[in-house]
């Protein structure tokens, strides 16, 4: 009995730290050409000032085990929005807001990754059907370092199902018809690629909620000439 209990023990440590994912949102998310003449000004993006700094989900498809992910977004976040505003002034830099006074501009990022359905910032859950369905919010203002006062406010937002590639769909195809037994084997294969897709699905709707400010961003180019 004492073997049995022990293997079980054993067994079950395995699972829950062979369905656990952690990852970071990649840096280089947001890629766009630059203004032909790009504004005279020194833009600090603030790094203490972001509203969701990891996106927590959990898994509950199976019947036998849970699948529980974290992603941090906030290096991956900061460095697009950056990357964004960079199209259009000369120089943008990630920093704590303790630096404002070396800056003419401090942008804040408000992004948030929350499900479709609760409107919540805590855990996602999934309990299988149709992939989670996601929604990205993403709030760039910029204030003036001279007079404090908000310049713009630049919004945009998606709202999209987690997009499953086929060896995620076919590993938890798998899992779900596989015992308990199976499970070291087929719980880390679906949990990493369904991380991954989680992943690139947050990076593409980060993304393109940029580019639509980016655009917006240069035709209120004339606010700072």
């Amino acid at each position: 009995m004492k073997t049995i209990r022990l293997f079980c023990c054993l067994l079950g440590a395995l699972l829950l730290s062979a369905c656990a994912y952690h990852n970071k949102l990649p840096r280089g998310i947001f890629a766009a050409p630059g203004a032909e003449e790009k504004i005279q000004a020194r833009v600090l993006v603030a790094s203490d000032k972001i509203a969701q700094k990891q996106f927590v989900f959990k898994d509950y498809h199976s019947q036998n085990s849970v699948h529980s992910y974290k992603i941090d977004l906030a290096d991956g976040s900061l460095t697009a929005a950056a990357d964004a505003l960079g199209t259009l002034f000369d120089t943008v830099e990630v920093n704590p807001s303790k630096h404002a006074a070396q800056y003419d501009y401090v942008a804040q990022l408000n992004y948030t990754v929350f499900n479709g359905k609760t409107d919540s910032l805590d855990s996602v859950q999934w309990f299988g059907g149709q992939p989670p369905l996601l929604e990205t919010r993403v709030l760039i203002t910029l204030y003036d370092t001279r007079t404090q006062k908000q310049v713009f406010a630049l919004f945009a937002s998606r709202q999209n199902r987690v997009e499953m590639t086929n060896t995620s769909a076919t590993a938890q195809r798998v899992e779900n018809k596989g015992t308990a037994l199976l499970l070291p084997v087929t719980g880390p294969v679906y949990t990493q690629t369904f991380g991954d897709n989680l992943r690139a699905t947050l990076a593409r709707d980060l993304h393109e909620c940029l580019d639509d400010i980016a655009q917006t961003l240069q035709q209120q180019r004339s606010l700072f000439e």
